[in-house]
């Protein structure tokens, strides 16, 4: 075997080739792992992904400085061919390792499934451990303008994060991951052809071959699937169909043989039609609703009346419709049935509406009738721009009662359950219009319910109504109940119409302004006359009924962490929603042990066997500081903004590609541009650059509120574009950071250096998963106020460092 040295300038195009595909294809499957977790296991572990690819290329970075025999720069190119290789072929294995692992936590934790957990864990970070590897020897042992090298290694990072919208919309998750490996091997015959190996454009045969083996999974019934999402095993065969969009995995089942409707909650009388065709539409392996066939005959559109989630049609016929999430196209059908004038059905999934308006169209005969129309975008945004108002606004069911008891949505924000978002909706109805939100119910645990009721009387009291209990009505039918608010007081007719139907089906009437609750927390609440009282009303030893708003759109997250420690908790009382919630809580409890193992095991434990650097009194501690201060930082505003601005792009997914774009590419010139700055006793960044960022951030932390509020209108490109350059103005000083203390330990010693690295990783992967408890429980605006205070610290360690210099 031919080794070549490291000899050559990074300007060579073969270099620059290898780390831009090797890079891109990380971000892409970094994204992409974030998607998979909420397929095969509960949203509230996709953000694990962003952690564990932290922690992987933190562990790869920490590989390479400690073993400076095995990575000399004579061996440069061969290790960059080695390990971008090892990394195309980890993405495969360890994809199939994830979708292969069958791991059902709604019966609780046990030491299988913990075992199970690590498993997916560790198959999650060891891709990104190689590609650390790749980066770093990229980074440090390639001669050349090392500021070059690193814009195309963030260039790359910046188009991959991005690229991953368009993979998903073409293929399945899978076949998006054979592509990742695809795009990664490009990179490895850039670096065998430098590196002299013969054959070396056989690896691009091999990537071709890949490229082949994606497009032919992606059209096969028998090719790498998501087999077991949530626990459930899934068979694939002719008659199911699968769709993959960024807003997850769409399969529709073959027609149910037992006829319909579909009903949520169905009253007293509600036919059964034999015969009637039903297609099973499951969403990231869960979500649940049913696709039905229709021939556009009217006559035939008896049978919506009977559910209770068709209850605003019988107070609002005739009137002007929006039904928020069209699912299946039931809410439509119940639209039609009610004689409405009018029906916008608002879809954000694209490929529902390709269903419904295309592929289907003739079968369920919806886009064929003229008052319907459907707009493929997110609810809040459409409603805040669109210049008209509404009779009724209809939001049911966004989620299934099984995923709600398991916890699944639990570490979800959710834009459409907070005030601000329904201060919109509320104000796109007429005056007596009605918003109906329909929901689960168990009438022996209201959690859920009170938490709604609250939500309707703070925006009402926003608004400001002082007898929100006028304007509510809530009606039930075993395990759904619809919400029904108006920003004017239900009128008399309203009330006879809803006795009388309540009456008609065997609805049960929970309150309405004729009959207040038996529940008191629920009569508190209603009757609660300002925002302070409504807040002392909702009070509750161990469940959260707050009303969320954008800076906590937490709405599934009712239990509060005291009740995680307190055997004083009755989960049969609380119910399935808070039982959900302390499943998902001690999940969370799981992630963050498994980090601290990894971390301890993986950072820490390999940096004391190396040694403790001898180092003058004082920097040693210092530096640990300053390197854990940024890295945690650094998280503690990726994790929030992530969580902030997924409520205004309408996403998790457009929030993580957009801000990971804009963080990498303006971090990256920052660093860049640190190369301008000396480092000796007379700098003086070291005050100003700590002071300039903490005020940045902390005037992020007032803006963000108002810029929301007054952009949500906008298109999504735009609002994708307000993010960018948010994000941009603090990630270009937060990038100086790091490059300015390496270049200030150069000073002491080159042997300190894997300690901050380490350091600086080790913290990072822990902020990212404690950020995500912080919001929870405090607020997404307290992890951002903890970034404040760190890098307003950072002027301590770094001015000792300064200094300490000779």
């Amino acid at each position: 075997m031919t080794t070549i040295t490291a000899t050559r300038q990074p300007t060579d195009r073969l270099f620059l080739a290898g780390l831009f595909f090797l890079t891109s294809s990380t971000l892409l499957l970094e994204i992409l792992n974030t998607r998979l977790l909420s397929v095969v296991t509960w949203y509230h572990l996709s953000f694990f992904a962003v952690s564990m690819a932290m922690f992987g290329m933190a562990a790869g970075a920490l590989w390479v400085y400690l073993r400076p025999a095995s990575f000399s720069r004579a061996r440069a190119f061969h290790n960059l061919f080695l390990y971008s290789l090892l990394f195309a072929i980890g993405t495969i294995l360890c994809h199939a390792v994830i979708v292969l692992t069958t791991l059902d936590i709604r019966e609780g934790w046990d030491a299988t499934r913990v075992l199970l957990l690590t498993m997916i864990t560790v198959a999650i970070a060891i891709p990104f451990f190689f590609s650390g590897v790749v980066v770093t020897v990229a980074l440090t042992q390639v001669p050349g303008n090392s500021g070059f090298i690193y814009a195309v290694d963030l260039v790359g990072a910046a188009i991959g994060s991005i690229g991953c919208l368009a993979l998903l919309n073409a293929l399945d998750i899978s076949s998006a991951t054979f592509m990742v490996a695809a795009v990664a091997l490009l990179g490895t015959t850039c670096f065998a052809r430098l590196s002299g190996k013969r054959l070396s454009l056989a690896w691009l045969g091999v990537a071709g071959l890949v490229t082949v083996a994606a497009l032919i999974n992606h059209q096969s019934i028998h090719g790498l699937r998501v087999f077991h999402p949530k626990g459930n095993t899934l068979t694939y065969d002719e008659t199911m169909r699968e769709y993959w969009t960024i807003h997850g995995q769409i399969l529709l089942h073959p027609i149910w043989e037992e006829g319909g409707p579909f009903y949520w909650g169905a009253g007293e009388g509600a036919p059964s039609i034999p015969g009637m065709q039903l297609y099973p539409l499951v969403i990231d392996g869960e979500a649940g609703t049913a696709v039905t066939g229709w021939d556009g005959n009217r006559d035939e559109l008896e049978w919506p009346q009977y559910d209770v989630t068709a209850l605003p049609y019988h107070l609002r016929p005739h009137g002007d419709v929006a039904v928020i999430g069209v699912g299946g196209g039931r809410d439509i059908l119940t639209a039609l049935w009610a004689d409405s004038t009018t029906i916008t059905g608002i879809e954000i999934n694209g490929a529902i509406l390709d269903l419904l308006e295309n592929e289907m169209r003739d079968f369920v005969n919806l886009a064929n009738q003229p008052e319907v129309q459907f707009v493929h975008d997110e609810a809040r945004s459409y409603l805040t721009r669109v210049d008209r108002h509404y009779d009724l606004i209809q939001m049911s069911l966004i989620d299934t009662w099984a995923a709600t008891g398991a916890g699944a949505f639990t570490l979800s924000e959710n834009g459409l359950y907070t005030v601000e978002g329904w201060q919109i909706f509320l104000n796109r109805l007429n005056p007596d219009g009605l918003f109906s939100v329909s929901r689960w119910y168990s009438p022996e645990a209201l959690s859920e319910t009170n938490r709604l009721l609250s939500l309707a009387a703070a925006s009402l009291l926003e608004r400001g109504v002082t007898d929100p209990a006028s304007h509510i009505a809530l009606v039930a039918r075993n395990s759904v109940a619809t919400l029904l608010v108006s920003p004017e007081p239900l009128s008399a007719t309203d009330l006879d119409t809803l006795e009388a139907v309540a009456d008609r089906y065997r609805f049960t009437i929970i309150q309405s302004p004729r009959h207040p609750s038996d529940n008191a927390l629920i009569r508190q609440v209603l009757n609660a006359p300002s925002v302070a009282a409504l807040e002392q009303a909702t009070s509750h030893e161990w469940l959260d009924f707050t009303p969320p708003t954008d800076s906590r759109p937490y709405f599934f997250n009712i239990l509060k962490p005291g009740a995680l420690f307190s055997d004083a908790v009755d989960l049969e009382e609380l119910g399935i929603v808070a039982g959900g919630n302390l499943l998902a809580t001690y999940t969370l409890l799981i992630l963050c042990g498994l980090s601290v193992l990894g971390v301890v095991l993986v950072i820490l434990i390999p940096l004391f066997k190396a040694g403790v650097p001898v180092l003058p009194a004082g920097v040693f501690p210092s530096g640990l500081l300053y390197f854990g201060l940024i890295g945690t930082g650094f998280m503690m505003v990726q994790i929030p903004l992530i969580q902030r601005y997924s409520v205004y792009l309408g996403h998790p997914v457009y929030a993580v590609s957009v801000l990971l774009f804009s963080m990498i590419l303006s971090a990256g010139l920052g660093s860049f541009v640190s190369d301008c700055f000396a480092v000796n006793r007379s700098s003086r960044w070291t005050l100003w650059l700590p002071a300039l960022i903490a005020g940045l951030l902390f005037l992020i932390y007032l803006i963000s509120g108002p810029v929301i509020d007054n952009t949500i209108d906008q298109s999504l490109l735009v609002r994708c574009l307000i993010v960018v350059v948010i994000v941009a103005i603090v990630a270009f000083p937060m990038g100086m950071c790091f490059p300015l203390g390496l270049r200030l330990f150069r000073e002491y010693a080159e042997s300190c250096l894997p300690w901050m690295w380490g350091i600086n990783g080790a913290t990072g992967v822990l902020a990212s998963v404690f950020a995500v408890a912080i919001s929870m429980w405090a607020g997404i605006s307290a992890s951002l106020l903890i970034a404040v205070c760190c890098y307003a610290a950072l002027a301590l360690p770094a001015n000792h460092l300064r200094r300490a210099l000779h």
